[in-house]
């Protein structure tokens, strides 16, 4: 298996991306999926079912989309390779090890993108107090007439939390302006699958729920910042950090929504 550190020799990303910490975040999912398959396996099957219910409503099978694909854990790529013509699997940043695991299917495409159109120009202001952060106005395939399904995948809460730790980290902003930039991200993202030709899946987390070893809630945090989601759809638990992953005393654990025709 390959190590994190050929991982990262071999991954092309850009260095403004690196510097933001997009490459370290998929190396460290990629750990945290190996320590904690067994518990990830019944979030990675729903993720599957509301894919699988999503392609079966598909009139034409041309070009399916996935945004956020990522690592492919969620992804059930044997079925949409062949069910579609064409797949489009975007992200940021395409670790090394998910590219080689692509290579055998032949109608499969990665495509590096940001999906939120604002990292690069966030990269270039977090430090300057005085101008505004960049708003988020998504366009990536808007002109397509072939795309029949789109996947937005675990993508939605993670859009805004990169950059909030770069712009956290150069202190330059109030905790409100941060606030109010990642909300302003996510519904752009949510503004954006509403556009989309086609038929749109979402699947995202929306709560981060804290629980002690008695199995006991201490904490929820709305990961969506206050936003509602548009329609509603089936929910699961994804026990992402039981303990000890990140915590001796507490498991984390997110609770997702998933709409197979959003």
């Amino acid at each position: 298996m390959i190590g994190d550190f050929l991982e990262r020799m071999l991954t092309r990303c850009p260095w403004h991306l690196r510097a933001m910490g997009y490459l370290r975040e998929a190396i460290g999912i990629r750990g945290r999926y190996r320590r904690c398959q067994q518990h990830w396996q019944s979030h990675i099957d729903h993720c599957h079912q509301i894919i699988r219910q999503a392609i079966g409503r598909c009139a034409k099978r041309r070009t399916a989309v996935v945004l956020g694909a990522g690592l492919l854990h969620d992804v059930p790529l044997v079925e949409l390779s062949r069910s579609f013509q064409k797949i489009l699997l975007v992200d940021i940043v395409h670790p090394f090890w998910s590219r080689w695991q692509t290579r055998r299917f032949k109608n499969v495409q990665r495509v590096s993108a940001d999906v939120s159109n604002i990292v690069e120009e966030l990269f270039w202001v977090s430090d300057e107090p005085d101008k505004p952060l960049p708003k988020s106005k998504p366009d990536l395939f808007l002109d397509r007439t072939d795309i029949d399904l789109t996947i937005s995948i675990n993508l939605l809460s993670q859009l805004p939390c990169m950059p909030m730790g770069y712009l956290v980290w150069h202190g330059a902003h109030t905790p409100e302006e941060i606030d109010a930039f990642a909300r302003d991200v996510m519904q752009a993202h949510l503004d954006y699958l509403e556009r989309l030709p086609g038929k749109v899946v979402l699947i995202t987390d929306i709560e981060r729920i804290k629980i002690d070893l008695s199995n006991r809630i201490v904490e929820v945090t709305d990961l969506l910042f206050g936003l509602k989601l548009p329609k509603a759809g089936e929910e699961w638990e994804w026990k992402l950090a039981p303990c000890p992953e990140a915590d001796p005393r507490h498991h984390f654990y997110r609770r997702v929504v998933g709409i197979a025709d959003f």
